[in-house]
């Protein structure tokens, strides 16, 4: 910001340059994933010698792409980013990398940090005009496959040595209200069974929250945080007995793990 100006009115103009950067943000995110999908992945997966290779290599370039995206919205101004736990992040290989979901921009941040990253996406996005074609080419798991087929592709992802991400609310959280965690998670780390690396998500102040339209930006410029938390081996929560007693008592540690963290 230039200094002659009253800081006051500095802020107000910089919110002001933030509401068109975040709509080109937008924009180019969904644009350049057409772009990619339809120009670049099928040329990484066509000169792949074998289909697990052309996965690799698709979803290693959505990493950089969003690494680079990240870049972008820095440099434009829209947000910092905080990494606690980089080189723990980047050690992971055939967990489940769990995380809290308090905003929009969560996948890219875990996309563009975690290694080999496999995901479990909603089946609405496989229709989708602009992502459609990016999670198809990665190969991505589908939410919405029978049971024993979803649970087996989680487990060859990750003896792979792909690490899968899963959000345990299934969609954003509401700033204000407790967490609310599905147990799906839970049951494929027990059935799988895989040990679990959580994560905590934060953003400051929040925003591109459920049911907030991008251009409500907030004051001041949202600073994001992602805090690797401890590496929860399965086996104790195994070792419950039945498994619908292992998942709840899996999910109530999660619960408890985010449950204090607030986003007002």
């Amino acid at each position: 910001m230039p200094p002659d100006l009253p800081p006051s009115l500095g802020s107000r103009l910089f919110r002001l340059w933030r509401i068109p950067a975040t709509g080109f943000a937008f924009a180019a995110l969904g644009l350049g994933g057409l772009a990619l999908a339809v120009l670049c992945f099928p040329l990484l997966r066509a000169l792949a010698p074998d289909e697990l290779t052309g996965r690799r290599r698709t979803q290693r370039a959505i990493s950089l792409v969003f690494q680079g995206y990240l870049l972008m919205l820095r440099l434009l101004g829209l947000i910092t980013l905080e990494v606690e736990g980089r080189a723990q992040i980047k050690a992971c290989r055939g967990k489940l990398v769990v995380a809290n979901h308090p905003t929009l921009l969560d996948v890219v941040l875990l996309m563009a940090l975690v290694r080999n990253a496999q995901c479990v996406v909603k089946h609405q996005l496989w229709s989708n005009w602009f992502l459609g074609p990016v999670v198809r080419a990665a190969g991505y798991i589908r939410n919405d496959i029978e049971g024993e087929a979803f649970v087996a592709a989680c487990r060859q992802a990750l003896a792979e040595g792909s690490n899968l991400i899963i959000f345990p609310e299934g969609t954003r959280s509401v700033p204000g209200q407790p967490l609310r965690l599905q147990r799906g998670f839970a049951n494929i780390a027990l059935l799988v069974p895989a040990d679990l690396q959580l994560l905590r998500l934060q953003c400051r102040p929040i925003t591109l929250v459920k049911g907030e339209p991008w251009w409500r930006v907030p004051e001041r410029r949202a600073n994001f945080r992602v805090m690797a938390g401890e590496t929860l081996p399965v086996a104790p929560f195994l070792a419950c007995g039945p498994r619908a007693i292992g998942a709840r008592r899996l999910t109530s540690h999660l619960q408890e793990y985010w449950g204090q963290e607030r986003d007002d």
